[in-house]
């Protein structure tokens, strides 16, 4: 267990602007005219489904607003949580990385397209890259819960969490390890929340009933 406060004695960081202030508005349009393209291929996907047409035609955009608000949330949520061990993050150049590093989630998403379009047997081979939920097999059986929160783990998510946790040490001037098993923790509990919250959403309660 890290003690609180264990890298009080610790060097100060600083963490630069991945982008420069001045490229930053062109940098988050293009962002989340990345993210309206993924959310309207998913859109596209979703036609065959049980999604009602009205949604699918604001979909994309309810995409990019989606990821805006949970980019403010994670980089809150590192902050709150450095806070609390007496550090300081900045919050708008932290949150330029968190926000910069889901390109990785978008490659994912292009990753995972080419995979459905592509010959059988394709997606298993891509499942290490963009996600497990590309695999068959046993992974296929894993509950829509389970899939929602684990199912895009893979090279590139380890990829995003590894440039979070690199961002974290540049700031605070911290060890590397230290800012990786952080981030990690992190991930797995948003992961725990919304796989319970997928399940409580579908009406299947996670907790045993007595």
């Amino acid at each position: 267990m890290i003690a609180r406060g264990s890298f009080a004695a610790g060097t100060t960081g600083r963490l630069e602007w991945g982008i420069a202030p001045w490229v930053q508005p062109a940098w988050y349009a293009f962002l989340a005219w990345c993210w309206w393209r993924a959310g309207a291929a998913e859109a596209v996907r979703a036609e065959a489904g049980p999604l009602p047409v009205s949604l699918i035609a604001i979909a994309p955009a309810l995409i990019v607003t989606g990821k805006l608000t949970g980019f403010m949330v994670e980089t809150s949520l590192y902050r709150l949580l450095w806070r609390g061990r007496g550090r300081s993050l900045p919050f708008w150049r932290f949150f330029c990385v968190v926000a910069s590093a889901s390109m990785t989630d978008v490659l994912a998403l292009q990753v995972a397209g080419i995979a459905h379009r592509g010959p059988a047997g394709l997606a298993a081979w891509l499942a290490p890259v963009a996600g497990a939920h590309l695999a068959g097999g046993w992974v296929a059986g894993w509950s829509p819960a389970v899939r929602a929160a684990f199912g895009t783990a893979g090279l590139l998510t380890a990829l995003r969490l590894g440039l979070t946790a690199h961002a974290q040490q540049k700031a605070l001037g911290i060890p590397l390890r230290s800012a990786l098993t952080w981030t990690a923790l992190a991930w797995l509990a948003t992961r725990m929340a919304l796989l319970f919250a997928v399940d409580l959403m579908r009406g299947m309660s996670p907790l045993p009933v007595r």
